[in-house]
C-alpha cells in the first residue's frame, strides 16, 4: 500500500512539473474585474499590495473569483481572499469557502473554512481545500467529505480529478449509501461509472451480510462485486472463505473461482473446493473439480466427494453429487455414480450401480437407499440385483441376493436382512472348533437372514424352500459363489483422506 501511495503522488508530481514547465513563460496575471474600494499598500520588504474591498471579482484565465475583500500580490502574483469566497473554473468547477490564499504562477488554491469544491458528479467538504488548477485536482488532507448523488464519502484524505472523475482516498475511509456501507484503508471511486476499487482491511455491510476482504470492487450502477484473497462473507446462517469471489446482486448469481471453504451453520454441512456457483433463485450452490463436502449429522459425520456437489438449501435442505461419487462415515462407506440426501426426510440414496460398506460386509444393488435416524444407520434398502457378501476366510465368502434387500440395523450393525423375491444364500458352516464344514446354498420366495458379528447365524425360509448342504472337500470353486459374484474390497474408502 505505500509502494502504490507512493507511486500515486509521484505521477502527480511529475504530472504537474511538466505542465508549470510548459506554462510558467505564458502565465497570466490576476486581474481585478471589480471591487468598491481600492487601496495600495507595501509590505515590510517594499512589495505593493492592493487592497480591494466590497464585491470583489478577479480573473485568470478562464478562473473567476469572488469574495468580500482581498490583498493583491501584482508582481508575485497571489492574492488572499476572505469572506464569501467563490471559484469558477471554466463552466463545471465551483470552489467556495470563508478563506482562500491563491498562488497565479501555479495556479494552485488553498480553500480554509467550511470549504467546497463541486462539479456536476459530486461535491467535496472540507475545512481546508486544495486546488490545483493546472493538475485538474481538488483534495483535502485531514478529513473531508465527497457526496455523489445518495452515496456520502468520508475519509481522512482524499484527492479527486475534475476532468477523469476519479477519486482516491486514503486512511479511515467510510462509505454510506441506501444500498451497503462500506469501511477501507484505501479506496478509488469513480462518480461517473460509481465504481468503486479498495485495498486493505475493507468491511463492507448490507441489509443481507457482512464483508471483510483485502481488496475488491464494486460497481454501484450494476451492482457487480468482486474480491481478491482473504474474502469472508458472513451470511446468516452461512459463511464462506475465499481468495477469488464474484458476484452479481441483481441477479443473484456468485461465483467462487479459487480456494473457498463454505459453512451453513443450519444443514451442519460445509464444503471445500477450487471452483463453485451460487444461484440465489433456486438456493443452490453448484461445485466442480471434486469439493469435499462434511455433512455433520447428529454425533457423526458424513465425508463425500463427487466431480459435482450441489448443496440446496431450500426446504428439503439437501445436497447431491454426481461423478465418481465417494463416501465415508465412522459406519459406512461406499462408492457411486451419483447420490442424494435430504435432511428433512435423513435419506441417503445412491445411483447407477452403488457399491456399500459396513463392517465386513460389501453390499450393492442397482439403487440403495439408506435412512438414518438420530445420525446412525437404521435400515438399508437395496434396490433390482441387490447382492451382499461377508468376507468368512479366504477364498470363502457368505452370499445373499435377491431382487430386493432390506438390511436392519442396531446400534449401527445389521442383525438381520429381508430377502425379497429370487432370494438366494450361500454361507458356510463351522463346527464347534470353528472348523469350516461346508456351504449351505439355499433357493426360496423370500427368506429372513439373522446375522452376528457379520456373521450369518440363522435363516428362515418362507414358501417352500430349496436347500443343499455339500461338504467344503466336495466344493470346487464354481459351487464356491452365487451366479454374479464379485467383490470389490479394494475400492472401500478407508478414511476421508482416501475420497
Amino acid at each position: 500500500m505505500k509502494k502504490f501511495l507512493l507511486i500515486y503522488t509521484l505521477l502527480c508530481l511529475w504530472s504537474n512539473s511538466f505542465a508549470q514547465e510548459d506554462t510558467v513563460s505564458s502565465v497570466k496575471k490576476v486581474q481585478i474585474l471589480h471591487a468598491d474600494k481600492l487601496q495600495f499598500y507595501t509590505d515590510k520588504q517594499g512589495n505593493p499590495i492592493r487592497k480591494l474591498v466590497g464585491n470583489v471579482r478577479l480573473k485568470q484565465d478562464s478562473t473567476l473569483m469572488y469574495c468580500d475583500s482581498a490583498f493583491l500580490k501584482k508582481e508575485k502574483n497571489t492574492v488572499d481572499m476572505f469572506g464569501h469566497v467563490v471559484i469558477t473554473d471554466g463552466d463545471s468547477i465551483t470552489a467556495t469557502s470563508n478563506k482562500l490564499n491563491y498562488d497565479g504562477n501555479e495556479k494552485k488554491a488553498k480553500l480554509i473554512g467550511k470549504a467546497k469544491l463541486t462539479d456536476s458528479q459530486m461535491e467535496i467538504t472540507s475545512e481546508i481545500l486544495y486546488y490545483d488548477r493546472t493538475a485538474k485536482l481538488g483534495y483535502y488532507l485531514d478529513n473531508g467529505t465527497l457526496k455523489n448523488d445518495s452515496t456520502v464519502l468520508t475519509s481522512k484524505k482524499g484527492y479527486y480529478h475534475t476532468d477523469t472523475k476519479e477519486a482516491f482516498f486514503n486512511e479511515k475511509v467510510h462509505i454510506e449509501d441506501p444500498k451497503y456501507s462500506l469501511d477501507s484503508d484505501t479506496l478509488m471511486f469513480n462518480t461517473e461509472t460509481k465504481i468503486s476499487e479498495f485495498y486493505g482491511n475493507t468491511t463492507i455491510y448490507n441489509d443481507q451480510s457482512t464483508i471483510k476482504c483485502n481488496n475488491g470492487t464494486y460497481d454501484t450502477n450494476r451492482q457487480i462485486a468482486t474480491f481478491g484473497k482473504g474474502t469472508t462473507i458472513f451470511n446468516d446462517p452461512q459463511i464462506l472463505k475465499a481468495d477469488s469471489l464474484y458476484y452479481e446482486k441483481n441477479n443473484g448469481y456468485g461465483k467462487a473461482m479459487k480456494k473457498y471453504d463454505w459453512y451453513d451453520e443450519e444443514m451442519k454441512v460445509s464444503m471445500k473446493g477450487t471452483f463453485a456457483e451460487y444461484f440465489e433463485n433456486r438456493k443452490e450452490i453448484f461445485s466442480i473439480n471434486r469439493p469435499l463436502l462434511e455433512a455433520q449429522i447428529e454425533e457423526d459425520t458424513l465425508f463425500m466427494k463427487g466431480d459435482t456437489v450441489i448443496v440446496i438449501n431450500d426446504a428439503s435442505k439437501s445436497f447431491k453429487a454426481y461423478g465418481n461419487t465417494r463416501v465415508y462415515k465412522s459406519d459406512l462407506q461406499s462408492i457411486s455414480d451419483s447420490l442424494y440426501y435430504s435432511k428433512n426426510d435423513s435419506m441417503l440414496k445412491m445411483f447407477q450401480k452403488p457399491i456399500m460398506w459396513n463392517e465386513a460386509s460389501e453390499m450393492k444393488s442397482d439403487t440403495i437407499k439408506i435412512a438414518l435416524v438420530s445420525g446412525k444407520v437404521d435400515k438399508i434398502y437395496f434396490i433390482n440385483k441387490a447382492f451382499i457378501v461377508t468376507q468368512s476366510k479366504g477364498k470363502l465368502f457368505d452370499q445373499i441376493k435377491g431382487k430386493k434387500i432390506t438390511g436392519y440395523f442396531k446400534d449401527s450393525k445389521m442383525y438381520k436382512m429381508l430377502v425379497d423375491k429370487n432370494a438366494e444364500s450361500l454361507y458356510f458352516g463351522k463346527d464347534d472348533d470353528d472348523n469350516y464344514l461346508g456351504g449351505n446354498k439355499a433357493n426360496a420366495t423370500k427368506m429372513w437372514i439373522y446375522t452376528k458379528e457379520s456373521k450369518i447365524k440363522k435363516i428362515v425360509f418362507i414358501n417352500k424352500p430349496e436347500a443343499v448342504f455339500t461338504p467344503l472337500k466336495q466344493m470346487n470353486n464354481t459351487m464356491l459363489y452365487l451366479k454374479d459374484f464379485n467383490v470389490n474390497f479394494e475400492d472401500r474408502p478407508k478414511s476421508r483422506f482416501d475420497l
